[in-house]
């Protein structure tokens, strides 16, 4: 009986020694990194994660040796997994990061916080970058944009918080958000204080937070396309933003069919390069995206100019383009009234290839082939009210 009772107290002795040991891992390993013994550390660090004792923080801390012996790669491998198990001090040292003077460690500090999957980690890091942001310390605002900026993450959960900062009167913080807001260009379009106030700095006189503008809107691409007439207007009365003004029009595209109904009186007072270069961004999206085909009628209009390098780049981007969309009849068919011979030429042509979906053209041809005393006009008329009838 008295050896049974012996055996017990030597089990339970041992079963208390034993989860002792357990539970003591990470402290063991935080003070061997207090005295300097960082093998060791690691060591125990490496036990304490393995029995899940203080797991994130033991990963963490790992993380901070490897730093601080300038293993950045490894450091930033620990920082991830202690995030990812729910460390917010290492979320706080990975932002902290995101100013240091080494560039591989900024980068990696973005990359760290854009690789996270545990969304409630993803929460705590986008919760603590906005509270950056609501600081008055404008440096650490720079700097969170900048991790911000890299992030290679879904970030519209914190945009309403990063576009008061364009109120900001620091430059620098400005031209960080303009950089930012491309990546969500569909809430921004739809923010009208926020669209207008970034067309509004390209009247600026300042030329940084211009082109940090103009930028901003030629990488919204479509959705910046209310904001073409200004880029337009900006290139052409502006030769410092002109080449600049023109990119960002090219990112964007194509104008809207309701801009484009205008488009010749529009550019009528604008310099032939800038009108040149408009037709560029038609003919670049020829064979690439359908659309185009739609804007022949008003691509037809600019023939009426009378400088020979427009006219020429006109015709060349009307044949890169080839056939018009069916829809575009009924503006070919109101065409056919300029008093432009090359235009109502090209019109006639277009209806002709359309057989009989352009039947609608054959009185308006009819009456050209009657009253018209261009012999050439009149054949062309003869021949499409052939194809068309």
């Amino acid at each position: 009986m008295k050896a049974q009772k012996f055996l017990s107290l030597f089990l339970l002795i041992s079963s208390f020694f034993v989860v002792s040991c357990k539970g003591n891992y990470f402290e063991k390993a935080l003070a061997y990194q207090t005295d300097g013994e960082y093998e060791k550390a690691i060591e125990y660090y490496s036990r304490a994660i393995d029995k899940k004792d203080n797991a994130a923080e033991a990963e963490k801390n790992i993380g901070d040796i490897y730093f601080s012996h300038n293993q950045y790669e490894y450091a930033f491998e620990c920082y991830g997994r202690a995030i990812e198990l729910g460390s917010e001090s290492a979320i706080d040292t990975v932002i902290k990061f995101g100013s240091f003077g080494d560039e591989f460690v900024r980068n990696s500090a973005a990359k760290t916080l854009s690789n996270i999957g545990n969304p409630e980690s993803v929460y705590v890091i986008f919760t603590k970058l906005v509270n950056v942001l609501k600081g008055e310390d404008n440096n650490k605002t720079i700097d969170t944009l900048e991790i911000i900026l890299k992030l290679n993450r879904d970030i519209a959960p914190i945009v309403a918080e990063i576009i008061p900062l364009l109120d900001n009167e620091n430059l620098i913080i400005k031209q960080k958000v303009l950089a930012i807001l491309p990546k969500f260009p569909k809430i921004v379009r739809e923010n009208e204080e926020c669209f207008n106030k970034i067309i509004g700095y390209l009247s600026q006189k300042n030329e940084m937070l211009k082109n940090s503008a103009i930028d901003c809107l030629g990488d919204m691409r479509m959705f910046a396309k209310d904001a073409l007439p200004v880029l337009i207007n900006t290139a052409a009365k502006e030769p410092t933003t002109r080449e600049k003004a023109l990119n960002a029009v090219a990112k964007i595209g194509i104008p809207s069919k309701e801009e484009a109904a205008n488009m010749y009186e529009f550019f009528n007072d604008k310099p032939n390069e800038i009108k040149i270069l408009i037709l560029d961004v038609f003919g670049n999206l020829a064979g690439k995206d359908e659309r185009v085909k739609e804007y022949v009628p008003n691509i037809l209009t600019f023939l009426k100019y009378n400088d020979s390098a427009v006219k020429q780049k006109t015709r060349s981007v009307l044949t890169k383009i080839g056939k018009a969309s069916e829809k575009t009849i009924p503006e070919l068919i109101n065409l056919l009234k300029e008093d432009n011979t090359e235009i109502v030429s090209r019109v006639i042509y277009e209806l002709g290839d359309f057989g009989k979906a352009a039947s609608n053209a054959v009185e308006p041809l009819k009456k050209i082939v009657e009253t018209t005393k261009n012999s050439d006009i009149k054949k062309i008329a003869t021949d499409a009210l052939q194809k068309i009838q």
